[in-house]
C-alpha cells in the first residue's frame, strides 16, 4: 500500500514533535556521579516521565530513546542561585530572548533563582519558559522588599507584610531583601518581619549582604540565605563559625551563602572567606550575579572557585549545594530516584580536571534532551 506524501510528511513531523517532547530516555554506559559523593562506574540511568525511574534497564523500556553516554560522564544539572537575567534594554532583550535562554541552557544551567528590577518582564519570560514557547532555564523568580527607606529609618511593619503579601499575589517564588548593618540594629528587626511574613506566605526570602557585619546582622534578622560571600572585610575561623551557628536554625537545612566571587574585582578577601564558610557548615551554593553570558560567567566562577575548593566540592557547589539554597533539592541537584531528569553529560570527569565543567556535550531537562553537541 502506498502512503500519500503530504500524510508521509506529516507523520514525520509528529514523530520528531515526540521525540523533543519525549520525557521517557535510557541512558546506557553511564559513568555517573551522583552529586551525593556516589559513583555509577557504568551502568544505565531510566528516565521515565521526566524523573529519574531507576538504575536499570527493563523490559518496560524497550521503545524508549537511547542515549548513549560512553567515554563521557553524567552529573546533575547546575542551579545558578542568584542570577539577573534581563540585561541592558528590556525591549530589546525579550526579542531576542529565545537566544539568551539557549545559552544558559548550552552552559548547563537548568534552574535561576532571579533578581531581576523588572518583574513585569521576567514573569513575562516565565510565561513563555513554562508554556515551551521558547526552550530554556525554570526561572525562580524573586522580588525586593524594602526594609530601610531612603533616609535610613526602617520601613514600617505594615508597609513591609503588605509589598511580601503583594508579591505572592503576582506569583513570585521568593522575596529579596538587601541588609546594611546600622548600630541600632533596627535592620534586623526589619529583616525578621520579611522573613516572616515570606514564610506565611510560602516564599523563599534572600537578602543581599556586602560586608562580614551585614551577613551577621541578616543571620541575626532571621536570614537563612545570603546572596553573596562577605566581600568587605576579611573573617577569622571563630566569627566564620558564629554566623553559621547563629543561621542555622533559620532555614531547613541551616545557612545558605551563594558564591558570586566571579563577580567581585580586586583583590578581595572573598574567595578565603567562602573556604571559611564552608569549613564551618555552610550551604555553599553557586550565584554568578554578573551581567557576562552564562558560560563566560560559570568560567569566571570557577576560576574563583578553584583557589579554594577541590574539583569534587566544586561539583557540590554547582548541584546538590545550589538546589538546597533555592529549596528544590526535592526535585534537583543529586540522580536520586524520583528527582526530576535534569542531566548533563560531559566530555569527561570533571573531578579530574575542572575544564570538563565546561565541556558539555548533552543537557536534559526533566527528561528531554534540550541541547546535543556530541
Amino acid at each position: 500500500m502506498s502512503i500519500n506524501p503530504a500524510l508521509s510528511a506529516i507523520l514525520l513531523i509528529i514523530g520528531v514533535a515526540q521525540n523533543v517532547t519525549a520525557q521517557n530516555l535510557v541512558i546506557r554506559n553511564a559513568h555517573a556521579l551522583d552529586g551525593n559523593g556516589g559513583t555509577i562506574e557504568s551502568g544505565t540511568i531510566v528516565v521515565r516521565n521526566g524523573r529519574i525511574s531507576a538504575y536499570d534497564e527493563d523490559a518496560t523500556t524497550a521503545d524508549f530513546p537511547v542515549l548513549d553516554a560512553l567515554g563521557m560522564t553524567v552529573v546533575p544539572a547546575f542551579t545558578d542561585a542568584h542570577r539577573a537575567v534581563i540585561a541592558g534594554d528590556e525591549n530589546q532583550w525579550m526579542t531576542a530572548a529565545a537566544a539568551y535562554m539557549r545559552a544558559y541552557l548550552e552552559a548547563g544551567f537548568t534552574t535561576l533563582v532571579t533578581t531581576d528590577e523588572s518583574l513585569d518582564d521576567i514573569l513575562a519570560l516565565r510565561d513563555r519558559l513554562e508554556s515551551r514557547e521558547i526552550e530554556g532555564p525554570r526561572l525562580l523568580v524573586t522580588g525586593p522588599v524594602a526594609l530601610t527607606r531612603d533616609d535610613g529609618e526602617p520601613v514600617a511593619e505594615a508597609v513591609i507584610r503588605e509589598t511580601v503579601r503583594n508579591l505572592a499575589l503576582e506569583g513570585l517564588d521568593g522575596v529579596a531583601t538587601t541588609v546594611s548593618a546600622t548600630t541600632s540594629g533596627l535592620e534586623r528587626t526589619a529583616m525578621s518581619i520579611a522573613r516572616d511574613e515570606a514564610n506565611e506566605q510560602g516564599l523563599l526570602t534572600i537578602a543581599h549582604i556586602a560586608s562580614i557585619e551585614d551577613a551577621a546582622a541578616a543571620v541575626e534578622g532571621g536570614s537563612g540565605y545570603l546572596t553573596s560571600t562577605p566581600r568587605t572585610g576579611r573573617l577569622d575561623a571563630a566569627t566564620a563559625r558564629a554566623i553559621v551557628a547563629a543561621g542555622q536554625d533559620n532555614a531547613e537545612y541551616g545557612l545558605v551563602v551563594t558564591s558570586t566571587l566571579g563577580a567581585i574585582s580586586g583583590d578581595s578577601p572573598a574567595p578565603a572567606n567562602a573556604r571559611l564558610l564552608w569549613d564551618a557548615g555552610v550551604i555553599y551554593g553557586l550565584g554568578t550575579n554578573t551581567a557576562l553570558p552564562p558560560r563566560d560567567a560559570l568560567r569566571h566562577e570557577l576560576a574563583a572557585l578553584e583557589g579554594q575548593f577541590s574539583n569534587a566540592e566544586i561539583l557540590s557547589i554547582l548541584t546538590k549545594n545550589s538546589a538546597l539554597a533555592a529549596r528544590r533539592d526535592d526535585a534537583l541537584g543529586t540522580l536520586d530516584r524520583g528527582k526530576f531528569a535534569d542531566i548533563l553529560i560531559l566530555g569527561g570527569d570533571p573531578r579530574v580536571d575542572l575544564e570538563h565543567l565546561l565541556d558539555i556535550r548533552v543537557v536534559i531537562k526533566t527528561g528531554r534532551i534540550v541541547v546535543d553537541n556530541r
